[in-house]
């Protein structure tokens, strides 16, 4: 700031004032006043002679000219001649040099016209041209011993009168033109006068000397010269300006600092402008913009320091923090941790001779630290710069690599497998893991390149956490080694390097757990935002139309409850008062299974002495737990007790109609009837069997279950009433009156059913919307063996050329187009797996004819894969 101050008062405009002055004069209207000078110019070759100036004195002053002034090149020039009037006065100069001057020449302004000073002065009053403006002086008050001003080039050269001196001679001579004025007479030609150069914005590109002190008397007599601030109140208002932005660029973002200063500037602009159009005033601009332009440096500074002051404590804590909970307790203060670790890994590779090797600080050499089954004597390479082959390999391609053309241990036997590893951590190396191993039937390379990969990384973290221990623990500080080789200022990117590495990897494994999770999941904060949710918790809301990301934690309660709003702020004080769990049921036809929403309060980690309170609960989650799996085999042993029941009771209806005809029959009817009911029993017996086996292979077998068709397929219809409203398109069902149970993989056979449907209904014609579904047993070898769903439309189909080319399709080609007839045609094929078939027929016009063909549990259901 002082040295804005010094600049601004060195030179009072200043450079960009002045330029700025000089572009407002585009724009700025010209003053209006009354000339109060007249110029004689002589623009011939040679001087006025006496006689000639003699006779343009006797004349001016008999027009009335206030005061002439004759502008003389020489002392030898002008000759006093008697009888001029007291009014005439003789001045002396062509340029800016006073110093030789007579004394009673009249003084004249010193004129500074350059870049930075548009400035008129007189340095003393006596004799000089102010003591004739006495009468116009503009304020009345006594003439100054000194005296500065600044040209206003308002006022337009053009609008300064002036006359040639031939006209003047001839008798051009006007008393309106003349009277009260002040005359300059130019005695020398105007080329030989000194010329200054205007702005740009002044019509006219030079004047001469004689113009331009007819131009300060206008400016000095109409108060028109410009005005500048007082070096005190710039001073102040540069303070107050300097400390107002530094305050107030912490207030905006980076892009709110650009808006702040430009709008700053602006305002600054348009004040300048009046400022100078209305009152003829410099204001400050440039001081403002040095000013402003330092306070932003200084904020800049200032934020640079405060944020490495930030970033360090964060990195720090934050690395503490994540070391403390990433690592082993006993990892640190073990005097030789790495033999447990080589231990460790052994028993899961099964290694035959491993060696780690560490890094020499700040150099390019390793050492070993620790060897498994072996010694450092046993390592072939001795170079041990990690710039060379095979560590600079290892280091480029940053995966372990498989050392084929050269060997790193002595001795390699034909059976081992050589692999080098480096260790890396943020980009930095740390060291590097040579090994072996002896392959054995069925080895994996690309599975075992993998899991030494994953030992790599953990490996790699370990010796990064163990060099950073070590190096808090020595008490020599490294900062003037750091200034000198200009990494002091990287330290605190490193730093926070690390750390970030260390939480991208922990929150890495926390989002997987969260995203893979079965249960649907979003956890909101306590003023009801969404925080995250998982893919589960996506599906099941774009399912039931929920926009749970614009809904609030009691609006996605009230949506699912169903209940008031009341009830709902009665449960969310007993999540965040009472930190209790809410359990409601959810089910939905819009849903593929069951679930139970289960709410539940996350609480901060708090200090064992600290109360619990609301304020501590970090947020609530809402976990939609999918009770699909556990309803799949209650269902299952349901429809099977429900089966053996309902057959049961069939066997018991017919034991009673026969007991009720056996004392009305004959004998050998009465053999006939015993008969029957003996195969009745027999046939209860076998299915009571069944159901046994049944239900002891469910404990052992989560894939295959004992399901009624008719009921998944009721249930897939339910899924598509849309599209079958939009066909107007209708289900016709043919089932027997004890439907047989059907051995299915049910996901699967969901997502079959699911596409033949999808089939029937686009390709049906609406004009005979209906789809036939018709179930019955299917006799193999004189036992009910499978059951056979039949499903028929009547729609357009597709020629049975196309159906058999199609058909002759590989599975991958199948299962890449989404064609509902390419998928059901995949889908057929693996239903297989566990026993069913699928047959398709169809003709142009006539539409599709699907039979599946499904196992019961009553056939073979020791191996129901195998039907």
């Amino acid at each position: 700031m002082a040295a804005v101050l010094m600049l601004s008062a060195s030179t009072p405009l200043g450079i960009f004032n002045a330029k700025l002055a000089d572009s407002f004069l585009y724009v700025s209207p010209a003053p209006d006043f009354s000339p109060k000078t007249l110029l004689i110019e002589n623009r011939g070759s040679a001087n006025l002679a006496n006689a000639d100036i003699n006779y343009l004195v006797q004349n001016l002053n008999a027009a009335g000219a206030e005061h002439i002034l004759i502008l003389d090149n020489s002392t030898n020039t002008i000759q006093n001649v008697s009888g001029w009037p007291g009014n005439v006065h003789v001045a002396f100069s062509m340029n800016q040099d006073f110093i030789d001057e007579d004394s009673s020449f009249l003084k004249l302004f010193e004129i500074m016209l350059g870049q930075s000073s548009r400035s008129f002065t007189l340095e003393q009053s006596d004799n000089s041209i102010l003591s004739l403006l006495t009468d116009n002086n503009r304020s009345g008050e006594a003439l100054p011993d000194s005296y500065q001003g600044y040209f206003n080039f308002s006022i337009r050269p053009g609008m300064l009168p002036k006359v040639t001196a031939e006209q003047a001679l001839a008798g051009g001579i006007i008393k309106s033109l003349v009277a009260d004025k002040l005359v300059f007479i130019q005695v020398s030609p105007s080329s030989q006068y000194e010329r200054f150069d205007m702005p740009d914005s002044v019509e006219t590109a030079y004047l001469t000397y004689p113009e331009m002190q007819a131009l300060a008397v206008e400016t000095y007599i109409h108060n028109l010269d410009l005005e500048t601030f007082p070096l005190v109140l710039i001073a102040l208002f540069l303070l107050v300006a300097y400390f107002a932005a530094f305050f107030l660029l912490q207030v905006f973002n980076s892009n709110g600092i650009l808006l702040f200063e430009g709008a700053q500037l602006l305002v600054a602009l348009l004040l300048a402008y009046v400022l100078f159009a209305g009152f003829h005033l410099v204001f400050p601009f440039g001081e403002l913009f040095l000013i402003q332009l330092v306070a932003l440096l200084h904020f800049l500074m200032s934020e640079r320091r405060r944020e490495t002051q930030i970033l360090t404590a964060r990195a720090a804590k934050l690395d503490t923090r994540l070391s403390q909970r990433m690592l082993p307790g006993s990892f640190m203060h073990s005097d030789d941790p790495w033999k447990n670790l080589h231990l460790f890994i052994d028993q899961h590779l099964h290694m035959s001779r491993s060696i780690l090797l560490d890094r020499v600080e700040e150099d390019n050499r390793v050492v070993a630290i620790h060897s498994l089954n072996c010694t450092t004597d046993d390592i072939e390479e001795r170079r041990r710069d990690f710039r060379r082959e095979p560590y600079s390999t290892a280091v480029r391609t940053q995966r372990p690599i498989q050392l084929k053309s050269t060997n790193y241990f002595r001795n390699v036997s034909e059976q081992e497998v050589e692999y080098m590893a480096p260790l890396m951590f943020a980009g930095d190396v740390l060291g590097f893991w040579a090994l072996t191993i002896k392959p054995e039937t069925g080895w994996n390379p690309v599975v075992f390149e993998q899991n030494l990969q994953s030992f790599a990384r953990e490996l790699s973290e370990l010796l990064y956490h163990r060099d950073k221990f070590l190096e808090t623990r020595k008490k020599e500080s490294r900062t003037l080694r750091q200034l000198l080789t200009m990494s002091y200022a990287l330290r605190e990117q490193r730093q926070l390097d690390s750390a970030i590495e260390l939480l991208e990897r922990r929150l890495g494994l926390l989002q997987n757990v969260f995203s893979r999770s079965s249960s649907g999941l979003v956890l909101y904060n306590l003023f009801g935002q969404v925080l995250t949710s998982n893919r589960e918790m996506d599906e099941i809301a774009s399912a039931l139309d929920l926009k749970f990301f614009t809904m609030s934690a009691h609006d996605l309660l009230v949506e699912l409850t169903g209940e008031p709003s009341v009830t709902v702020k009665k449960m969310m004080l007993q999540l965040t008062l009472h930190h209790r769990v809410i359990e409601w049921p959810i089910s939905s036809p819009k849903l593929e299974s069951d679930y139970i929403l289960r709410v539940l309060p996350i609480e901060r980690e708090t200090q064992h002495n600290e109360e619990v309170s609301p304020f501590l609960l970090a947020g609530i989650l809402f976990e939609f737990v999918d009770v699909h799996s556990v309803q799949q085999a209650v269902e299952g042993r349901r429809e099977l007790h429900r089966y053996y029941f309902d057959r049961l009771e069939a066997d018991f209806n017919t034991m009673r109609q026969v007991t009720k005809e056996l004392g009305q029959v004959i004998d050998e009817q009465h053999r006939g009837f015993i008969k029957q009911l003996n195969t009745v029993l027999v046939k209860a017996l076998e299915r009571s069997s069944s159901v046994e086996k049944m239900l002891e292979i469910q404990q052992h077998n989560n894939e295959v279950f004992p399901v009624k068709p008719a009921k998944l397929i009721a249930e897939r219809e339910q899924k598509l009433q849309d599209l079958l409203k939009d066909k107007n398109i209708r289900f016709e069902y043919d089932w027997p009156e004890i439907p047989v149970l059907a051995l299915v993989s049910v996901e699967p056979f969901k997502h079959l059913l699911d596409t033949i449907l999808t089939l029937l209904i686009n390709d049906s014609d609406s004009a005979d919307g209906v789809i036939q579904v018709t179930m019955r047993d299917c006799l193999k070898q004189g036992s009910c063996r499978r059951i056979e769903i039949h499903f028929a439309n009547k729609g357009f189909g597709v020629p049975q050329e196309q159906l058999e080319n199609t058909q002759a399709m590989s599975n991958i080609e199948l299962a890449s187009e989404s064609n509902p007839l390419f998928q059901t045609l995949y889908l057929g094929r693996q239903i297989e797996e566990w026993g069913a078939s699928l047959e398709i027929s169809t003709g142009l016009g006539k539409g599709y004819e699907i039979s599946l063909f499904l196992p019961t549990f009553e056939a073979d259901i020791s191996r129901p894969n195998n039907g």
